[in-house]
């Protein structure tokens, strides 16, 4: 450690400061930290991998330091800003009693993709609209089926990010809002929006045999993913199995197939893949 590094760490009272935080101020105060306590490296990777890609920004937060140097709170933070090799701008706070710590986090809220989009000028349906929005992102990122696993997590400024690039998903809302008592709604708008992208009479005719089936074949693909979501309707469905046969049913549609059976079999000895749109 340098001698400016030190310097920078003796702060000249305890009132918060705002600095850009090096890799190498990082690593002088958790090396000051006498309990360190359990990481999760997952967590320091996706602030690392938001600080690399440049959507970290600065927003407010501390990093809390005790009086015995003891790092209270932003070790998560510090560690990531080694791993990214990159300096970020944050608040540290000095002189924190150590016996506060049970008391950090405590009240806090999590701040959730809709309160984003609010911020962001969203009015109506925000809850619906991020999650939407959400699996537009996997769809992009092609992890639909591994949607769950740690490194595939969709972050809030993703979604900030994705709702001013995809501004016609509000209209996918609004339309989807007619399925609520149907199917779930974030899903449908997602679906139509990626379909309309590729084929707007197809999508159209989706959400038509959707919302009223009358004068449908019962061969039809979209009266079959009617009658998907209609089958034990008060059991929740799985969004990848939703997405897998609103696709199947889509490519049908398009070839003018009939369809008897609509199914996908991704589990037992000869799983299908999962379907291609081809619309």
């Amino acid at each position: 450690m340098n001698a400016a590094t030190v310097t920078k760490l003796k702060p000249k009272s305890d009132a918060p400061q705002i600095v850009m935080l090096t890799p190498d101020m990082a690593t002088a105060m958790l090396e000051h930290n006498q309990h360190n306590r359990p990481l999760s490296d997952s967590h320091v990777h996706r602030i690392a991998s938001q600080i690399v890609s440049g959507k970290w920004r600065f927003n407010g937060d501390t990093i809390k330091v005790a009086k015995t140097g003891d790092v209270l709170d932003g070790q998560h933070r510090l560690w990531a800003v080694i791993e990214s090799k990159t300096p970020i701008e944050t608040i540290v706070v000095y002189g924190i009693e150590k016996d506060a710590f049970a008391t950090i986090d405590t009240l806090r809220k999590p701040r959730s993709g809709a309160d984003i989009l609010s911020l962001a000028g969203a009015t109506r349906h925000r809850q619906a609209l991020a999650s939407a929005l959400t699996w537009l992102i996997r769809w992009q990122r092609e992890c639909i089926e591994d949607y769950r696993a740690p490194q595939n997590r969709v972050e809030n400024s993703d979604i900030e990010e994705a709702y001013e690039t995809h501004q016609g998903m509000i209209r996918a809302v609004e339309r989807a809002s007619n399925l609520r008592r149907l199917a779930n709604v974030s899903l449908m708008a997602f679906l139509y929006y990626v379909f309309s992208n590729r084929n707007h009479d197809v999508a159209e005719r989706m959400m038509e045999v959707l919302e009223n089936p009358a004068g449908v074949g019962v061969n039809d693909p979209f009266f079959r993913l009617r009658a998907y979501f209609t089958a034990d309707h008060h059991q929740k469905k799985d969004p990848i199995v939703t997405i897998a046969l609103a696709i199947k049913a889509a490519n049908a549609c398009n070839a003018r197939k009939a369809v008897q059976v609509l199914s996908w079999k991704n589990q037992g000895k000869n799983p299908e893949a999962f379907p291609e749109l081809t619309i």
